[in-house]
């Protein structure tokens, strides 16, 4: 039985949290906006793909930003700095009210928020900031969020088809032009509509509003990119001092020769482990949490047609094949199967008959404490999951929470001297 007074004290906890969040991501906003952190980064200088050399794959946002700096005289880095910091502002809004439930739990809530491969993916790699995988996986939240608010909270699925038909379906057209990593995770789309089909004689409703995605991926396919437009983009960028990757111009070819190259003569048998690893970590943990929940009854799929839901996370595999960066990958497929697990209808009760049975064995508690303090501040999942590139040391087990407290020290104290106080000098 829940009390007043543990209410009160989880809507603290969820509050306090839900703050911090805020706040660090304002802090990296910040320092984009105001510095050149991450303006050597690949992932800022992907922005800037864009129509001016014909279309081409992952071209729209950089269309827009270059069409604004034309028109309205807005800097490319400011337009998306700001685009970049509503993004992940939202994101948290939208995560944090998904799993605003499982509050009961500590244990479950702290795994979820503090994840290194969810929310915190970006921050522990700031030079993954600018990444458009942002923008697939906000696509995924925003559509949970939706389902789970009319199809579940307020049973009105006619409200749930029309934002699909005319909000969803045309957002992800728009990010399928974007980033071409959006095609892969329709079918995690599709699970999700699935929960709001009884019977066969629906199934047409869930395939008639994704029909007109046939279309951008087509011209994806079609305009996947050549050399010579890699030239002519190349040289339009020279002004803002940005460097495309090669593999644009290089097309499916060069990925695989890539991944070819990376993977058979500069991984070794420590990559591998680190993979192993950031595997285990970012994915089997949840994995193992929400199917040990479905199994006991704790949670609910809302339709039969979403018992195998294994299935539709097969086409988010397919990059793991093409591109080395790994961590980005399981960052993916653990941000979209935990997205997709909070929108099953809780147990609460049952629930919490199990939380009690863990408090009440200290031997469990214990346990549990000590692998969420490792799983929250000794480890985190960065781009290439510990690959050492060209041989180059790289390791998961560093310091990950830990740091971001360090760096908002630091930072803080920066800021205060420089606007507010002349504080004392600090001597080393």
């Amino acid at each position: 039985m829940i009390t007043i007074t543990d209410k009160r004290k989880n809507y603290a906890i969820l509050v306090t949290l839900l703050l911090f969040f805020i706040f660090i991501n304002y802090i990296y906003f910040y320092l984009n906006f105001t510095t050149t952190l991450n303006n050597e980064t690949y992932s800022f200088h992907e922005l800037f793909i864009n129509y001016q050399a014909g279309f081409i794959r992952r071209g729209l946002l950089g269309e827009l930003a270059w069409q604004l700096n034309n028109y309205f005289l807005i800097e490319p880095k400011s337009f998306f700095s700001i685009f970049f910091f509503i993004i992940y502002q939202i994101k948290i809004l939208l995560l944090f009210y998904l799993s605003k439930k499982y509050i009961i739990s500590k244990y479950i809530f702290i795994l979820i928020v503090f994840s290194p491969a969810l929310l915190l993916f970006h921050i522990y790699s700031p030079e993954l900031y600018f990444l458009k995988d942002s923008l697939i996986k906000f696509s995924l939240l925003l559509h949970a969020v939706i389902f789970y608010e009319f199809c579940y909270l307020r049973k009105n699925n006619k409200i749930y088809f029309k934002l699909l038909n005319f909000i969803i379906i045309p957002f992800l057209f728009i990010l399928i032009l974007i980033h071409e990593y959006q095609v892969f995770s329709i079918s995690l789309h599709c699970l999700l509509t699935l929960g709001a089909i009884k019977n066969k004689q629906n199934i047409k409703k869930l395939i008639i509003p994704f029909i007109p995605l046939i279309l951008p991926i087509i011209l994806t396919v079609i305009f996947f990119g050549n050399q010579a437009q890699f030239d002519m983009l190349s040289n339009f960028l020279l002004e803002y001092n940005i460097k495309l990757n090669p593999y644009l111009g290089g097309g499916l070819y060069s990925y695989l020769g890539g991944f070819y190259k990376w993977h058979f003569f500069y991984f070794s048998y420590r990559d591998f482990i680190n993979l192993f690893f950031s595997f285990i970590l970012s994915f089997v943990i949840f994995y193992i949490l929400f199917d040990t929940l479905i199994k006991q009854k704790i949670l609910l799929f809302h339709s039969k047609y979403q018992k195998k839901y294994l299935y539709y996370f097969i086409p988010v595999l397919i990059p793991m094949f093409l591109t080395s960066d790994h961590g980005r990958n399981l960052s993916f497929l653990s941000f979209y199967f935990v997205t997709f697990c909070l929108t099953l209808n809780l147990n609460t009760l049952s629930l919490i008959k199990k939380i009690n049975f863990i408090n009440n064995d200290n031997i469990k508690k214990i346990l549990l404490v000590l692998f969420l303090f490792f799983y929250v501040f000794l480890w985190k999942l960065n781009q290439m999951a510990g690959f050492g590139l060209r041989g180059i040391p790289n390791d998961i087990f560093q310091s990950s929470l830990f740091a971001e407290f360090i760096k908002f020290i630091k930072y803080l104290y920066i800021y205060i001297d420089l606007n507010f106080y002349n504080l004392p000098e600090i001597k080393l």
